[in-house]
């Protein structure tokens, strides 16, 4: 079961979603001004000062990005001290998330139930919430969670793409997001600086409002 699972998450990640382009790399990391778990309001120039801006879009439902929520927050743990800031940011809408897609959580992708997650999975990195309008998920595209963008200090996109080449840690042999970082950290070259990602689909607005739609329409048809 879990192995199907899995490919059919990897065939929506391989697919795609033409719809919502990504964000091109050498591109200025598009503004922010969300709310997070810890009650504030996060901007993007709160982070101005940091020579390397990492953004992850994740959210709580998806078993692959459960997967990576300890990776992610290594992550934040082993280069804080070197300036290095990672926002995780959840796009989802939560109103676009069928019910057998959360056969995985016992929680879905509102605001609070990010605050749930965070307490119980003991993350400390900042986890944004962006499912009231999408307007920010819109502007950098991201295809799956999770989703990662790495700024220069100048705020350029350096990298775009996966955390690593495998959710199954026994299988990582490529740190893609990690050797990104440490190029930019060493005012180098980032070697690969895109990768294909990963994960759960995007749950985008418009999914929650053709679901409304159809079932308004049989509820129509059922009243003819």
């Amino acid at each position: 079961m879990w192995r199907m699972i899995f490919s059919l998450l990897l065939a929506f990640a391989a697919w795609g979603q033409t719809t919502h382009p990504i964000l091109a790399l050498g591109s200025p990391a598009p503004d922010f001004s969300l709310p997070g778990v810890d009650g504030k309001i996060h901007r993007l120039a709160d982070y101005a000062a940091s020579p390397v801006l990492v953004v992850v879009f994740t959210c709580n439902h998806c078993p692959i990005a459960q997967m990576y929520e300890q990776r992610i927050q290594q992550l934040e743990t082993d280069y804080r001290h070197r300036g290095v800031v990672v926002v995780a940011i959840q796009p989802n809408d939560p109103k676009a998330i069928r019910i057998d897609e959360l056969d995985s959580s016992d929680i879905s992708d509102s605001l609070d139930e990010m605050k749930i997650r965070v307490e119980y999975k003991h993350l400390h990195y900042a986890y944004l919430y962006d499912g009231e309008t999408q307007s920010v998920t819109r502007a950098y595209g991201p295809q799956a969670t999770p989703h990662v963008f790495i700024f220069d200090k100048d705020r350029k996109l350096r990298y775009e793409g996966r955390m690593d080449n495998s959710y199954r840690k026994e299988m990582v042999n490529t740190l893609d997001a990690r050797d990104a970082v440490d190029a930019l950290l060493a005012n180098r070259e980032v070697p690969v600086k895109h990768t294909g990602v990963f994960g759960c689909s995007t749950k985008w607005q418009e999914k929650a409002a053709s679901r409304t739609a159809r079932k308004r329409s049989g509820r129509l048809k059922s009243s003819l």
